[in-house]
């Protein structure tokens, strides 16, 4: 659209020289379709904003709610509830809870490792490829605690490390047991800390990670 803009603001009969009365007229119609032309751009940008954004957090951005995140809010236990209640039969691998949803890889009934979001009390199975640890241990929903996630990350917050944290995990390192894992960005090395699930305000084993602006911590990771 600039392409066109530009063409029509050089195009000779848009010239304000000489002395034809109507002159000016091409001049306010360029100006008019420069005006229609930025219009649209912010209108697509703001739809792209609502699509991309998760669901909520511009509404309650913009009635000056403050946006808690979702790994130390109280509302983690209703989301795990949907958790326990659509997929606490299934084997888990690992859940990851984000600033605003639950990402849960799990054993489907068809032997596939599934990728669930959970979200806003919907679940969403987004993808699947074969399990790599077939007949490796696993979790259940039932080892989920929302308490526990946010007593960790209490802790860690208590300790003053420096960087933010991303996401609070539930999951398996090779040759450790299960751990709940905070995982604090900071470039360029970032840090997770492990927790023991069961309580206790001790970090049990921490992990340092090279990150830099090309990190993203996107699906549970940094990669």
């Amino acid at each position: 659209m600039r392409i066109q803009v530009t063409a029509m603001w050089n195009h000779p009969s848009m010239s304000t020289t000489g002395t034809e009365p109507d002159a000016s007229r091409p001049n306010h119609r360029a100006k008019y379709l420069v005006t229609v032309v930025v219009s649209i751009t912010v209108a697509i940008a703001a739809v792209i904003a609502v699509t991309v954004d998760a669901p909520g957090r511009i509404s309650r951005a913009l009635s000056g709610t403050p946006l808690e995140d979702l790994f130390s809010s109280q509302r983690l236990d209703s989301e795990l509830d949907v958790v326990r209640a659509r997929l606490g039969d299934l084997p888990m691998r690992r859940v990851d809870v984000t600033t605003n949803l639950i990402s849960v890889e799990a054993v489907a009934a068809d032997g596939q490792l599934h990728k669930y979001w959970v979200r806003d009390g919907e679940v969403e199975d987004v993808d699947s490829i074969a399990d790599l640890h077939a007949g490796e241990t696993a979790f259940t929903a039932a080892d989920l605690s929302g308490q526990r996630i946010r007593a960790a990350v209490s802790d860690v917050r208590s300790l003053g490390k420096p960087g933010e944290i991303q996401l609070v995990s539930y999951l398996f390192r090779q040759k450790h047991p299960l751990s709940v894992a905070v995982w604090i960005r900071h470039d360029p090395v970032s840090s997770v800390l492990h927790f023991d699930p069961r309580g206790g305000s001790t970090v049990v084993r921490e992990e340092s990670i090279e990150t830099d602006e090309h990190t993203s911590s996107f699906g549970g990771c940094w990669c």
